[in-house]
C-alpha cells in the first residue's frame, strides 16, 4: 500500500512538472453547444482562438477569460462557460456552453418625453400629459447572425414612429463589414425652443402641430479586428415649425426659417477594450467622431468633432472595488449654428453632463467633460446559484429568469466640466465657466444589461438633489 501511495505521488509529481515545462498548448477541436439559433460563425468570429491555434501555457487563464467575454458582450447568452477537455500533453479542447436569451421581446413604451426624471418632476410637476406610451418590438438575432429588427410607435406628448434593421456582418466571406437603415418619424404641438436660464423652455400651444419631422440614416461599419470599428454614417433630414416656434425664436432653424433639410454624413473610429461594455469594471475604451450637416452647400450647414477616452481600472487584491475615468472633448463651427442641433455638442443630454445639473442644459459650441467615479460591488446573484433550488432541481433552473443577472453597486463620483459658447448667450449662466458636481450612488445593472442608477448629487452651487438614471454614467 506504501508502495502504491509512492508510485501515485511521483506521478503526479511528474505530470505536474512536464504541464509546467510545456510553453505552449494547442488547440485541437472547439466544441460549442446551447446555441440553437446563433450561426457558429457569428460566435467563432468574436473568438481570439480557433482550431489548431497555440497560445502560451501560462496564459491560459487570461486567454479564456478574454474569449469567454467576447462572446458575452454580443448580448446574445445569459451565460457563457469555456471549459477544457481531453487535455493531452501539449494539446487540448475547449467546450464552449451557451444559453441563449430571448431574442423577441414585446415590451409596452411608458417613457418620457423630457431629457430625464428630474426635469419631468421638478420642472414640469410631474405632469403626465408629458409621457409618450405606445409598445415596441426588438427582435434581437432576427436570422441568427446577431442582427436586430425594431419597430415603435407611441403617442402622447408626441407621436412617434422607428422602424430600423441592423446587421454586423453582412458578408459572411470575411465578416467584416455590417450595416444598418433606419427611420424616425416625429411631430409634436410642445416644442423646447429655447434654453433660458439654462432650462429649456417649451411651447406649448396645444392647438396645431408646432414642429414635424422625418429622419432617415444609415450606416456602414468596418469591424476586421476583434476591438476596432470603423463606422461611415449617412443620413438625411427634414423638419417643418410653426410660425409661433419662429418668432419666439427665430435661430432655431437660423434666421427665421420655418423649415430645415439636411444631408449628414460623420465617421466614428472605435476601440474596444472594455470587459463588459454596459457597465464596465476593466478595461478601455477610445472612440473619435466626427460629422458634417449639410455639406458645405446646404442653408444648414454645421461640423462637429470629438474624441473620448475611458478606462476602468479593478483593484487586484479587492476586484469587488473598481475605479473608472473618463475624458470628452468636443468641438463645432462655424459660429453661427441653427438652436436645434444644439444637443449634439452641449451638456445635458444622456451622459454628456455633469452629475447635479439634471435639471440645466448648457448650450455652447465645444465642451470638456471629466468624469470618476469609485465603485464598489455589494452584491452579484443569479436565480442558477441558489443552492435550494439545484437540490430540487426545479424547472426555473432551465429557464431564462434563472440567468436574470442582478449586480449592485454602491459609487461615489466627481465630475467637471466647461462650455464655450459667445452665440447662444440669452439669459443664461452655467456656460463659459467650470461647472462641477459630486455625490454618491446606487446603481443596479438587471437583464438584458439595463441600468438604474439613484444617485445623490451637489453640485458647484451647492444644490442638491436625488437623480434616477437609466443610462451608464461613463
Amino acid at each position: 500500500m506504501k508502495k502504491i501511495i509512492f508510485y501515485i505521488l511521483v506521478l503526479a509529481f511528474y505530470c505536474s512538472h512536464a504541464q509546467e515545462s510545456i510553453e505552449y498548448l494547442k488547440v485541437r477541436n472547439i466544441l460549442i453547444t446551447g446555441n440553437k439559433k446563433t450561426k457558429l460563425f457569428v460566435i467563432r468570429r468574436e473568438m481570439t482562438l480557433h482550431e489548431n491555434d497555440s497560445f502560451p501555457a501560462k496564459s491560459m487563464d487570461v486567454v479564456l477569460l478574454q474569449n469567454r467575454l467576447n462572446i458575452y458582450n454580443l448580448n446574445l447568452f445569459n451565460d457563457v462557460s469555456i471549459n477544457i477537455k481531453n487535455w493531452e500533453g501539449d494539446s487540448l479542447d475547449l467546450l464552449i456552453d451557451l444559453h441563449e436569451r430571448w431574442t423577441i421581446i414585446p415590451t409596452p413604451i411608458i417613457a418620457f418625453a423630457d431629457r430625464n426624471v428630474s426635469e419631468w418632476w421638478k420642472l414640469h410637476h410631474h405632469d403626465f400629459k408629458r409621457l409618450q406610451y405606445g409598445a415596441q418590438i426588438t427582435w434581437d438575432n432576427f436570422t441568427g447572425r446577431n442582427d436586430r429588427f425594431n419597430f415603435g410607435m407611441s403617442f402622447g406628448f408626441a407621436q412617434r414612429m422607428d422602424i430600423g434593421y441592423s446587421i454586423p456582418h453582412f458578408n459572411w466571406k470575411g465578416q467584416h463589414a455590417g450595416f444598418s437603415l433606419g427611420l424616425t418619424m416625429l411631430r409634436t404641438k410642445y416644442v423646447a425652443y429655447n434654453t433660458i436660464n439654462d432650462e429649456l423652455t417649451y411651447l406649448e400651444l396645444g392647438k396645431s402641430w408646432q414642429l414635424k419631422k422625418i429622419e432617415v440614416y444609415s450606416q456602414v461599419s468596418y469591424r476586421k479586428a476583434i476591438h476596432t470599428t470603423h463606422y461611415f454614417n449617412l443620413g438625411y433630414g427634414y423638419a417643418v415649425i410653426g410660425d409661433s416656434v419662429v418668432k419666439a425664436n427665430p435661430q432655431y432653424f437660423l434666421d427665421g426659417r420655418t423649415s430645415q433639410h439636411y444631408f449628414k454624413v460623420g465617421y466614428i473610429f472605435e476601440v474596444d477594450y472594455r470587459n463588459f461594455k454596459t457597465y464596465a469594471t476593466d478595461g478601455w475604451y477610445f472612440a473619435f467622431n466626427l460629422t458634417n450637416y449639410g455639406l458645405g452647400f446646404m442653408k444648414t450647414r454645421m461640423t462637429t468633432t470629438g474624441v473620448q477616452l475611458s478606462k476602468y481600472i479593478a483593484w487586484k487584491k479587492h476586484p469587488r472595488f473598481t475605479v473608472a475615468g473618463m475624458f470628452k472633448w468636443q468641438f463645432s463651427w462655424p459660429y453661427k449654428q441653427p438652436y436645434n442641433l444644439q444637443y449634439v455638442k452641449s451638456f445635458g443630454y444622456d451622459e454628456n453632463a455633469v452629475r447635479g445639473y439634471e435639471i440645466n442644459v448648457i448650450d455652447g459650441h465645444h465642451f470638456l467633460l471629466l468624469k470618476n467615479e469609485y465603485r464598489f460591488q455589494l452584491l452579484d446573484f443569479q436565480i442558477k446559484n441558489m443552492k435550494k433550488l439545484q437540490a430540487k432541481k426545479s424547472a426555473v433552473l432551465n429557464s431564462s429568469l434563472a440567468y436574470l443577472p442582478l449586480k449592485f453597486y454602491l459609487t461615489a463620483y466627481f465630475d467637471a466640466g466647461y462650455v464655450w459658447d459667445n452665440y447662444f448667450l440669452m439669459s443664461n449662466n452655467l456656460k463659459n465657466k467650470w461647472q462641477f458636481g459630486f455625490g454618491a450612488g446606487l446603481t443596479l445593472v438587471t437583464a438584458g444589461d439595463k441600468i438604474l442608477r439613484i444617485e445623490y448629487s451637489v453640485n458647484r452651487y451647492l444644490q442638491k438633489g436625488v437623480y434616477l438614471h437609466f443610462e451608464q454614467p461613463l
